[in-house]
């Protein structure tokens, strides 16, 4: 089995007590069947807790006041103090924030963006992505449907989008937009099953001057203000009819978005320029998160465009909810805000299959997310 992790992957530590949003509450915890065998089991007072604070039907810890039961005051975890520590985890609790997508012979392994700390690196760490690559000796999955040539092809263009966006001599607008029509000129040859023209499209997009013809286009787009601005509401209102994990969510955008519409139609800005707050390098780590977490699984469903269109969504969403602080704050936002925004967005939207799902098929809608609308948002 082969395994791909970033180069930032080993690096993470858990902050125990001192993270400002545990993982231990706002969601359920579901443990998996060989932890609830051995749950069952265990012995002494920690097994009679154990007994008493799992909802066996939910197959799921209990919580209270949504946090998880054996989250005590100082926000550790009683169960890896008294159960003989780590051992003691669910799957769940062992693997998190780790994220974990399989292929054939293959697993990509990432920090959850939800995570604050994993936040933390992959927003503010300057270093361009790159990653691990290792192999062990244990047995490949077999996967009797898995179209292993289409996976190539979105390897092989993954890799270009991912070298495209680390050009940081280009402008990072142009970039993006780059990436964003490769992946609309892929989903092309993959809906007409002419994956054996993808080599060709792959050596155009990678010729020197492609940056500079985006950016051209970019300047040429006759696009309204106005356009622009109902392209970004349709995109708030996707968020607005996702499932809500959080109770405090739908008020966090409800704000967010009256901030940013408030201030469309005001004359002056705050003083610091938003791109101190935001970076370019940001919005470029950002965007390689979504990518290489969740490209490749357009294996499954053959919706490569519709993937990239994920992540470039996530990556502009969580600009405006950082650029709403900005305004609110007259520019007196840190870049601490920027990881809050990003790890709060991933856990309502990341955390749920139903939500990606939802939001994927909602950007498929080309009237409100065509390519030049999407391109516009740049």
């Amino acid at each position: 089995m082969q395994y791909t992790v970033p180069h930032y992957y080993k690096k993470f530590s858990c902050t125990g007590s001192a993270c400002p949003d545990t993982c231990c509450a706002g969601w359920q915890i579901q443990i998996d069947p060989s932890s609830l065998k051995r749950y069952r089991h265990t012995e002494g007072p920690i097994g009679n807790r154990l007994r008493n604070e799992i909802n066996w039907r939910k197959r799921s810890f209990r919580q209270y006041k949504g946090r998880c039961a054996f989250l005590n005051d100082e926000n550790l975890c009683d169960l890896y103090l008294e159960g003989g520590g780590e051992k003691a985890f669910c799957r769940t609790c062992r693997t998190y924030p780790r994220h974990i997508e399989e292929f054939e012979g293959l697993r990509e392994v990432s920090l959850s963006l939800s995570c604050p700390a994993a936040a933390e690196m992959i927003l503010l760490d300057r270093t361009p992505v790159h990653f691990l690559h290792a192999e062990d000796d244990r047995s490949d999955e077999e996967y009797p449907e898995f179209d292993f040539f289409l996976f190539t092809k979105l390897e092989d263009a993954r890799s270009l989008m991912l070298q495209i966006l680390q050009d940081r001599k280009e402008p990072f607008r142009a970039r993006a937009a780059a990436v964003l029509a490769l992946a609309h000129d892929l989903q092309q040859r993959i809906d007409r099953n002419a994956l054996f023209a993808v080599d060709s499209l792959l050596t155009r997009y990678s010729s020197p001057g492609v940056c500079s013809w985006f950016s051209d286009r970019l300047d040429g787009l006759a696009i309204s203000k106005e356009e622009r601005e109902r392209t970004a509401d349709s995109l708030f209102v996707i968020l607005r009819r996702l499932e809500v994990l959080r109770p405090d969510w739908k008020t966090y955008l409800r704000d967010a978005r009256r901030t940013l519409e408030d201030a469309a139609h005001a004359t002056r800005e705050p003083q610091r320029p938003f791109h101190e707050v935001f970076t370019d390098v940001m919005t470029e780590q950002l965007l390689i998160y979504f990518i290489f977490t969740y490209f490749c699984g357009a294996v499954y469903n053959r919706n490569a465009y519709g993937k990239l269109k994920f992540a470039l969504a996530s990556t502009l969403l969580i600009r405006e909810l950082v650029r709403a602080e900005w305004i609110k704050t007259n520019g007196a936002v840190s870049s601490g805000y920027a990881v809050e925004a990003a790890y709060r967005y991933a856990r309502e939207v990341e955390h749920s299959d139903f939500n990606k799902c939802r939001m994927e098929e909602m950007l498929g809608d080309e009237e409100k997310f065509g390519l030049e609308q999407m391109l516009a948002l740049l």
